[in-house]
């Protein structure tokens, strides 16, 4: 924990200080009439707010960034011609359990029947516990091995990590609002129990569908030879990632709709540069000599763990619905498609926190 503090404190709080800094900055030079005394009140719930409706033009711009920056990794990743394996390993119980267990709270939660009232608002840490653990399974049936069983306590540390980890983004969702809950109301100390409590378990669903997705051969070699990336780890990229990173923020507030985006892109950039400037390695290390190998595994981990967010909220009691400006069109489930993209940065940011506790 120690470490943990050592290495996090500089960009947790400049994550956590600058869109307050911000918008009292822009308070003063007239740029918003938006005070942020409230933005700070807990627990950090925010409401629906109207955006700026849909734009073709940011849509079409959104759209080609996200293909021209993940069309070649896939190519790359499609190239790749697997090997065969040998027969695997059979399911160990806990995995059967863990399914049985995952199908009776996912119809917990898309039910309405009264004698499940009782739980229907607080399927979400069970359901995705059971779906945690699951998961487990199909990697220890591919490899012998899995994070649940093999990184002792960590992997539980990773639990306690998470809540913490993902109440920073509900934080800086209350300057761009672009998500609310809806379906349960509770006081303020009963509501930040029971979010942690479901929050506790999105580092270890990413974590747990990395190792997944690096028991098939082309997400463990498939991208090992991608064309290197030297200038990542170089202080100037480091400091220009911490500055964009920093100033974005600050500006969240003043303009939301515009920056809507930077929730999860400027955390990523301010974690990163740091974690550059203090000479740890990280999961984009292996970059500079071509490896994606970790970058495309917590992206996809992460783009996997958004899926079934969205597939299991889609008609649970207690539930969360977007209001995203410009691209709010095309949806599978709640999220407009084109938001799905957000979920490969988060995977990277969620890789250097649980870097942090895991190794």
């Amino acid at each position: 924990m120690e470490k943990f503090i050592k290495h996090m404190g500089i960009p947790a709080g400049l994550i956590m200080v600058l869109p307050v800094l911000g918008l009292d900055l822009g308070l003063r030079l007239g740029l918003t009439d938006k005070p942020w005394l409230p933005f700070l009140a807990f627990p950090p719930k925010t409401a629906a707010v109207s955006h700026a409706p849909f734009s073709p033009l940011v849509f079409l711009v959104v759209f080609l960034f996200i293909a021209l920056t993940t069309l070649p990794l896939i190519k790359k990743g499609m190239e790749y011609q697997a090997k065969k394996k040998s027969l695997p390993a059979p399911l160990p119980w806990w995995g059967f359990f863990s399914f049985f267990s995952l199908v009776f709270f996912w119809g917990v939660a898309w039910t309405r029947l009264e004698w499940f009232s009782l739980f229907q608002a607080h399927t979400f840490f069970p359901l995705w516990l059971s779906l945690i653990i699951f998961i487990n399974s199909l990697v220890f049936k591919a490899t012998g091995k899995c994070p649940l069983l093999n990184s002792g306590a960590k992997f539980f540390l990773l639990f306690i990590t998470s809540a913490v980890f993902w109440w920073v983004f509900e934080y800086l969702n209350r300057f761009v609002a672009n998500w609310y809950y809806t379906g349960s109301q509770y006081p303020a100390l009963q509501y930040f129990f029971l979010a942690s409590l479901s929050f506790s378990t999105v580092l270890p669903a990413v974590e747990t569908f990395k190792a997944y997705l690096l028991t098939f051969d082309r997400f463990k070699y498939g991208f090992e030879r991608c064309k290197p990336a030297g200038w990542v780890n170089t202080c100037a990229f480091a400091w220009a990632m911490v500055i964009t990173g920093s100033f974005s923020l600050a500006f969240i507030g003043i303009f939301p709709d515009p920056l809507f985006f930077i929730v999860w892109i400027s955390p990523f950039l301010i974690l990163l540069g740091n974690r550059i400037l203090s000479g740890r390695p990280h999961v984009c290390s292996g970059l500079k000599t071509g490896n994606f190998t970790l970058v495309v595994a917590y992206g996809v981990a992460a783009l996997f763990c958004g899926f079934f967010w969205e597939l299991f909220n889609y008609y649970s009691l207690a539930r969360w619905q977007y209001a995203i400006p410009y691209v709010q069109v095309f949806h599978l489930f709640e999220m407009p498609v084109l938001g799905y993209a957000g979920y490969l940065p988060f995977g990277l940011e969620s890789a250097l926190i649980i870097d942090l506790i895991m190794e």
